[in-house]
């Protein structure tokens, strides 16, 4: 089989002067999904970007041959635009990556998991206390105020207070409104998002310090992740330290959030599902099964969330530079492309999914999925760089969604406004709920 170079491989023409960045700006997801569908395996997005739509080249991609690329090439770095949170796991490659991985992986074990399971059912209590039939609710907010109580309380031992947790909500919404603009300009500029970025990440910055300083710290048990990162050998430096917890702190904040608001959406929008929630979910909280038997008893409500991350995983691409010229398949990648995979559409390939576009949650639980080939799945990544965090995201959004819905049916307010917005997570947008009694 003859090997394609980058010139030789079809996609869309674009413009002269700005190519595909018009179109893709304009509507991200349609446009990744249009390429696929039309030029296959292989898209050329421009003479630096390529698109790769095979399940098998994300997994040559980001497994077998996840050395030959780097997270942080020059071309995943827009032009103008600092890297945020540097020293972090998530930001760094190589030899790097491998010990900041290596400092927290442990802590994100089992352990952590049947934490989150124990003391889930009092933090959704807490949220449902103030609910009521008629009200209409921004599920995005009353969850991020779950997830970070929880996060905080599981990794560093010590529970953020209401203002806090708006501080961390003040820094992620700037940056998804910063990462979602086609005009990049220099970092000195000092637009409104990145003011506002500025100022929350003080404030964060500034409570992260106290919770390092905090008796909690010293505790393996009360802050696991916490006293990992401060008691590996070499110690990391107090910047480390800073960009490591506040990364983990926003990735367990938006993502989780996104995930069960995606999820509620699909059941306002499903009631036959949304009855099965509720009818699970409230077997399950009325047997008082506690900690991971609680989870364990909810398959249905966590084949939903399967099926939600399939449809809207809040990672909805996934790009790495080239280190050096890679051959993947057919496909000569020269060192110094960005390559791209996407999660958005991948999990929508009608050629591995049956009736690709609609929501069928009860195809996780028989035999359906596995004949699915990996790559076609990946809503937390795929290798080694896998979200550290994957399990404590699932047993979250999988007990807040039971709790949700055992409680409330929710019906959206205006249904036909929900759209996605393709920030650095896939965010739903203009999800208000209105709470029902079953």
């Amino acid at each position: 089989m003859a090997v394609r170079t980058l010139t030789e491989m079809p996609g869309p023409d674009g413009g002269r002067v700005l190519g595909n960045l018009t179109d893709f700006s304009a509507d991200p997801l349609g446009f990744l999904t249009q390429c696929a569908r039309q030029y296959g395996d292989a898209v050329r997005l421009s003479p630096k970007n390529v698109l790769l739509t095979s399940p098998g080249d994300a997994v040559r991609m980001l497994v077998d041959r996840g050395s030959d690329f780097v997270k942080q090439g020059p071309g995943t770095r827009r032009a103008g635009r600092r890297q945020s949170l540097p020293l972090s796991t998530m930001s760094s490659d190589g030899d790097e990556w491998k010990v900041r991985r290596g400092r927290i992986h442990g802590a994100f074990g089992r352990e952590l998991s049947a934490a989150a399971a124990a003391a889930m059912p009092d933090q959704a209590e807490r949220m449902l206390a103030s609910w009521r039939p008629g009200q209409v609710r921004d599920l995005q907010q009353d969850v991020s105020v779950v997830t970070l109580r929880l996060v905080t309380r599981l990794m560093f031992g010590v529970e953020y207070s209401d203002e806090e947790i708006a501080d961390v909500a003040g820094l992620v919404a700037p940056i998804m409104d910063l990462s979602t603009s086609p005009v990049v300009l220099p970092e000195w500029v000092p637009t409104p998002p990145k003011v506002r970025i500025r100022r929350h990440l003080k404030r964060v910055v500034r409570t992260l310090e106290q919770v390092t300083a905090s008796p909690a710290a010293a505790d393996p048990k009360a802050a696991p992740v916490l006293y990992a990162l401060l008691h590996d050998t070499p110690a990391p430096g107090r910047d480390e330290i800073r960009d490591e917890l506040a990364t983990l702190l926003m990735a367990g904040f938006e993502t989780t959030n996104d995930a069960v608001v995606w999820a509620s959406i699909l059941l306002a929008r499903h009631p036959e599902a949304a009855e099965r929630v509720h009818s699970e979910a409230e077997k399950a909280l009325s047997e008082d099964a506690g900690g991971m038997a609680l989870l364990n008893a909810m398959p249905f409500t966590d084949a939903v969330l399967r099926e939600s991350l399939r449809l809207y995983s809040p990672v909805w691409i996934t790009s790495r530079d080239a280190r050096v010229d890679v051959e993947l398949g057919d496909h000569l990648i020269p060192a110094g492309t960005t390559v791209t995979v996407s999660q958005w559409v991948n999990h929508r390939d009608p050629r591995h999914w049956r009736e690709a576009d609609a929501f069928l949650p009860e195809r996780w639980l028989g035999k359906e999925t596995s004949t699915i080939p990996r790559g076609s799945y990946f809503p937390f990544g795929l290798g080694p760089r896998t979200c550290v965090g994957a399990a404590l995201s699932t047993v979250e959004s999988v007990l807040l969604l039971g709790a949700i819905w055992s409680a409330h049916r929710l019906r959206l307010k205006n249904p036909d406004a929900v759209h996605p917005r393709p920030a650095l997570a896939l965010q739903p947008m203009n999800a208000e709920f209105v709470l029902e009694r079953w």
